[in-house]
């Protein structure tokens, strides 16, 4: 038997380079949520929120934000 869909809509799928260190952050975050939670919690679930996110702050009319990790101070 299948596991259900985590989506309920219609999706896309999107292959993402990271680096190793950054997946292996997420996974120690999804590994330990996981273990809070009743449900699955994987590197993918924390990507996708962590996209909502964004997406939701770039809708804001407030946002005046960049991209990267530039530290914003011009130099």
């Amino acid at each position: 038997m299948p596991r259900p869909p985590k989506i309920d809509e219609p999706t896309k799928t999107y292959s993402l380079l990271l680096s190793v260190a950054m997946y292996d952050k997420l996974a120690k975050h999804a590994e330990r949520l996981h273990a809070k939670s009743i449900t699955q919690v994987s590197v993918g679930d924390l990507i996708r929120e962590g996209i909502e996110i964004y997406l939701e702050a770039l809708d804001d009319d407030d946002y005046e934000g960049g991209v990267g990790s530039s530290s914003g101070d011009g130099v």
